[in-house]
């Protein structure tokens, strides 16, 4: 035992003393020149070194840099610049006179992606001629050669400027690892902020560069994120993301991914996504969802009182509501920078508190139109079909769609639009409409063309038509009896509508409502934003009179005419029941008086025949 202690001892000696012979013997500052000569001919950025290289051989054999930089040509900043670097190097490569890296660790690093960062071209500088291609840059096998398997940044901070905006990717922590078959394990968390909103993922990826002239694929395992902020859900949206991707080189490279699952809050989508990149990059995707729920997304709550919807209370920091048409809001010009085809099936859809079950859903974007050819599902006893196409080759859109209702229950839909719920039924809608914008102020505001539907089993709510015409009659005279309160609402088995929508208001051509006590013609017009409504009616009611059994008959037979109008909210009445009564009568007076003088005067010629 004591001659293996005295060997251990020895040998841990020799060890420490061919390492400190080594690092004595080999300046780390001999490989500054390659390193940065070879950053600069592999990419054209200047590496620069602030201070001495040092080596720190505890707990591993590693050199110990300044301040370092990497700079674009002709750029004013760096485009990362970072207080220290720390390169763990292999020992026994040293000897070959190989710098093997087993780990580059940056701490405290500033990335920037700015305009000032960004390479810039003198004005001076020669053009090449046409056709001329660069030399590759050859290496010379007696320098030092260079090795990374591991590459390590943490705490710290990216700053990306666009044209429009500027974004804060803080507390990154990126981790690479290389292995000798050309797989890399990746590892990258951070924060990105944006206009008081804040997006935290956490990656992990195994990426195979094995084929990496041809091809590079890979898994990504993990990525957890959530995001929170302005104008978002007061509990955010967070969920996870994985896929497996393929990225194939060639004269179109093509980027592929499969398996692909999101999961947005309560919400899961699966399918694939491929891009076929060039010029005008060619995407395709094709997803399924057997839950979607776009209130959870978008933070919109029924509330669990008065069916009214909210869409404010449960967000952050709420951006404040413009009254009146923002038309610049309205732009989807950046649709033209790509070709799309999207191919979507929720088995459930929520939103506005409404679940519609198998929804189908094909988009195109071909400049500069995006066409939504199916838009369709089921929903309250029915089904629909929504295609619209979007014209973006202008700022605003234009916008032109055909809805087709079928059957649905208009009460819940409704009450899912917050519309007054006066007129209820079973629905069946269709028109050809058309305008600027796509939301909800644009339909109301913006739109116009034809519309026609038909309520079958109506009911108009709060005002019972028939009562209130027979109440007033028999106010006017005791021939006619008050009828027994028979609910506070029009009750009619077929109620149509044919109008032209312009702007916000609607014309009415022709309305009708039939059933076996009542029949109701009209013409009008409604004003959406305003929620008013002006209509003429002329009434005709078969049953449900009392009393005189002649007046009846003649009620029966007379058409009455009916003025709604006010607030939908509260609707208003105007019915003269006397100046009908009167002119009735007078009518009847005149029918009377002409047929007893023909009568007389017939009789007059008669005998004057008879007499000659």
């Amino acid at each position: 035992m004591k001659r293996f202690l005295t060997t251990l001892i020895i040998l841990l000696v020799v060890i420490v003393a061919g390492l400190t012979t080594l690092v004595m013997l080999v300046n780390p500052n001999d490989f500054r020149h390659y390193i940065v000569e070879q950053v600069e001919k592999k990419s054209g950025y200047q590496l620069e070194f602030n201070g001495d290289m040092r080596w720190h051989v505890w707990p591993t054999l590693s050199i110990i840099t300044g301040p370092v930089s990497l700079t674009a040509p002709n750029a004013s900043k760096p485009a990362l610049s970072a207080e220290n670097m720390r390169l763990d190097v292999e020992l026994w490569p040293l000897i070959s006179h190989r710098l093997s890296v087993e780990q580059i660790v940056i701490d405290g690093a500033v990335i920037r992606k700015t305009p000032e960062s960004e390479p810039q071209a003198h004005s001076s500088d020669p053009i090449a001629p046409g056709g001329s291609t660069s030399q590759t840059p050859t290496i010379d096998k007696n320098n030092w050669l260079l090795d990374i398997e591991k590459v390590d940044i943490s705490n710290s901070l990216v700053i990306w400027q666009t044209p429009k905006d500027e974004f804060n990717l803080r507390n990154i922590n990126l981790s690479l690892k290389k292995n000798n078959n050309k797989q890399v394990a990746v590892k990258f968390s951070g924060n990105l902020n944006k206009n008081q909103q804040e997006f935290v993922f956490d990656t992990r990826a195994d990426i195979d560069l094995s084929a990496i002239n041809q091809k590079i694929s890979g898994q990504l395992t993990q990525f957890d994120y959530s995001l929170s902020g302005v104008d978002l859900p007061e509990n955010g949206i967070s969920g996870q993301i994985t896929t497996d991707f393929l990225y194939t080189k060639g004269q179109q490279p093509n980027a592929n991914l499969t398996n692909l699952s999101i999961k947005a809050n309560e919400s899961l989508l699966t399918g694939n996504v491929s891009v076929k990149l060039g010029d005008i990059p060619q995407l395709a995707v094709e997803l399924t969802s057997e839950k979607l729920d776009l209130d959870s997304l978008l933070g919109t709550v029924v509330t669990a009182s008065a069916s009214e919807l909210e869409t404010n209370n449960n967000r952050v920091g709420v951006k404040p509501v413009i009254s009146g048409a923002n038309t610049q809001r309205y732009d989807l010009s950046g649709l033209k920078s790509f070709t799309a085809n999207v191919d979507l099936s929720v088995g459930n859809l929520i939103y506005r508190g409404m679940t519609v079950t198998d929804v189908v859903i094909s988009a195109q974007n071909q400049t500069p139109r995006l066409t939504v050819s199916k838009l369709q599902g089921k929903a309250f006893g029915g089904e629909f079909s929504l295609p619209v196409t979007l014209n973006y080759s202008a700022t605003p859109v234009t916008v032109s769609a055909k809805p087709d209702f079928k059957n649905i229950d208009s009460a819940p839909l409704l009450k899912a639009f917050n519309m007054p719920q006066k007129l209820s039924g079973i629905i069946s809608l269709n028109g050809a409409l058309s305008g600027v914008g796509y939301d909800d102020y644009a339909v109301k505001n913006q739109w116009q063309g034809p519309v026609s539907f038909e309520l079958r089993n109506a009911k108009l709510h709060g005002l019972n038509i028939p009562q209130l015409i027979q109440q007033s009659v028999s106010r006017v005279t005791n021939k006619i009896n008050a009828p027994v309160n028979t609910g506070n609402y029009t009750e009619v088995e077929l109620f149509t509508v044919k109008g032209y929508l312009n702007k916000g208001n609607m014309s009415i051509t022709s309305m009708n409502a039939q059933s076996s006590l009542v029949n109701i013609n009209g013409q009008g017009r409604v004003n959406i934003p305003n929620e008013t409504i002006d209509v003429n009616l002329g009434v005709n009611i078969f049953g449900g009179w009392a009393g005189d059994s002649r007046l009846v008959q003649q009620l029966q037979g007379m058409t009455i005419p009916l003025r709604i109008y006010g607030n939908w909210h509260s609707l208003q009445y105007q019915l003269d029941v006397e100046k009908l009564l009167r002119n009735e009568l007078r009518t009847q007076a005149k029918q009377a008086i002409g047929n007893f003088l023909k009568k007389e005067e017939n009789k007059g010629l008669n005998e004057l025949l008879n007499a000659l």
